[in-house]
This record gives structure tokens, C-alpha cells and sequence, in this order.
């Protein structure tokens, strides 16, 4: 299993958007955006990414492979190798909901790149602040019930 693959599957795992690896078109459409988080965490955690990658190809590389479910995240969350990179874990799913990740435990946060594709938006069912796909003066008309 390649690296791309592996986040992708791991993310999906940790975030709970199973789509992004299950359905073609949003795989298609997230994998760019995969591959930029995964570049911008590599360049933070450039020795734990790999580590938690590492730990769930241990677990995801079996015949057949296991569905990406909730067993498979208890499975991974047991291994020591997930406890020692939780941290990472967790800003691998801060980064697909807020575009926005920590390099550590200060509160500073650094840009992923992405903020109005974050996951978040669609959970909240709000456009990303400062930024819509509608026509300038939108906010003028009444919503469509």
C-alpha cells in the first residue's frame, strides 16, 4: 500500500468520512487535497506520520483488507504505535475539518490550505466564513424553503 493511500484510508478512519475512499467521485475529489495535507503534515511530523502510517498498514494490509470501520480504528487506537502518535492523530483529523493543524501543544495552529473544503461546513450546514459558491448580493433574498 502507498503512502497516499495509506493517509487517505487512515484519515477516512479517523474522521469518520469513509467516502473519501469509498465513493469514486469524492475519492477522485479528495485526493488532491489529501495529498497537500499529507505534504504539510509530513513537513511538521516528518518521523511520526510515517511511524502512525506505518501502523496502520501494519493493520490494513491483511487478505482481504478489513473494512474501514469502527473495528479497525479500536484495533489501531490498541497499538502502542497509535498511543505514541496520538498527537498526530488528531491533527490529522483537525486538518480534514478545519483546514487548520497544530505542530504542538501551544495553541498556535498552521493553515492547511483547504478552509472551505473542511469537513466541518457541511456537518454545520454553513458556507465557510468569508467565502460562497452564490452570486454577489445572495444575503439580500430570502432563502428557498
Amino acid at each position: 500500500m502507498d503512502d497516499t493511500t495509506a493517509f487517505m484510508e487512515l484519515s477516512a478512519l479517523l474522521t469518520g468520512r469513509y467516502s473519501i475512499v469509498t465513493d469514486a467521485e469524492d475519492k477522485a475529489l479528495s485526493e488532491p487535497i489529501a495529498k497537500e495535507y499529507q505534504r504539510r503534515l509530513m513537513g511538521v511530523f516528518s518521523a511520526r506520520l510515517p511511524a502512525l502510517l506505518n501502523a496502520y498498514k501494519d493493520l490494513a494490509s491483511t487478505t482481504p483488507p478489513p473494512p474501514i470501520d469502527d473495528a479497525l480504528l479500536k484495533n489501531l487506537r490498541d497499538r502502542q504505535e497509535f498511543k505514541d502518535h496520538e498527537f498526530v492523530a488528531k491533527q490529522i483529523v483537525n486538518i480534514w475539518y478545519f483546514s487548520q493543524f497544530k505542530a504542538d501543544e501551544s495553541p498556535n495552529f498552521l493553515d492547511g490550505g483547504f478552509y472551505e473544503e473542511g469537513l466541518v461546513w457541511s456537518l454545520i450546514k454553513a458556507h465557510p466564513i468569508g467565502f460562497s459558491h452564490q452570486p454577489h448580493g445572495y444575503w439580500t433574498k430570502q432563502p428557498e424553503s
